[in-house]
């Protein structure tokens, strides 16, 4: 991902998916959200290929912590997303239970933010790392691949130490209210 970039890693994502194949296939607008640790990649399939794009930070491992609930990696987006809500994040520190699902929510505030064509930003800094969505068509179907994926479907019910699985539940929260249609990827994690 690091050498292939954001953009490519959106286009691979929509194609592994299966996005751009359904958007074929139904002649419907697609969606494919790639939920992973650090970044979500949204892309906007029609007609076999990605029309739109974007990328955000916003992923189940901005803020992780041990089986105690100690942070032990906090990237940068988590600090804003921390400050964001007044939640002094420190490597070390705990992270209550609470606070995780507050990080969580704002994320997927901010995730919809953004799929809806914003520009969200956390902690006074832009998360988008790409230009907003400036396609305005409306989305037939959506579909999420990526590692929160797996818990988006009900896949996995693991824990990795991460925000992964509340994150994913905050999303399921919002789907019906961004699109009425949910459809399963081709490939989740390895989209």
């Amino acid at each position: 991902a690091v050498s292939a970039g954001d953009n490519l890693e959106t286009v691979m994502a929509a194609y592994g998916s299966g996005a751009a194949a359904r958007s074929i296939r139904e002649q419907a607008s697609v969606m494919n959200v790639d939920v992973g640790g650090g970044t979500s990649k949204i892309a906007i399939c029609a007609d076999g290929r990605v029309v739109d794009l974007t990328a955000i930070d916003v992923g189940a491992r901005l803020v992780c912590f041990d089986a105690s609930g100690r942070i032990t990696r906090l990237e940068e987006a988590g600090r804003r997303f921390g400050a964001e809500l007044g939640i002094d994040l420190k490597l070390g520190a705990m992270l209550k239970p609470e606070a995780a699902r507050a990080l969580a929510a704002c994320m997927a505030d901010r995730l919809f933010e953004a799929m809806r064509g914003g520009k969200p930003t956390a902690g006074g800094a832009t998360l988008v790392r790409l230009d907003p969505l400036s396609r305005r068509v409306p989305v037939d179907q959506i579909m999420f691949s990526g590692g929160v994926s797996e818990f988006i479907y009900g896949r996995e019910a693991g824990t990795f130490n991460d925000l992964g699985p509340l994150l994913a539940q905050e999303i399921r929260t919002r789907i019906a209210g961004f699109c009425p249609r949910l459809e399963l990827a081709n490939e989740g994690i390895r989209a």
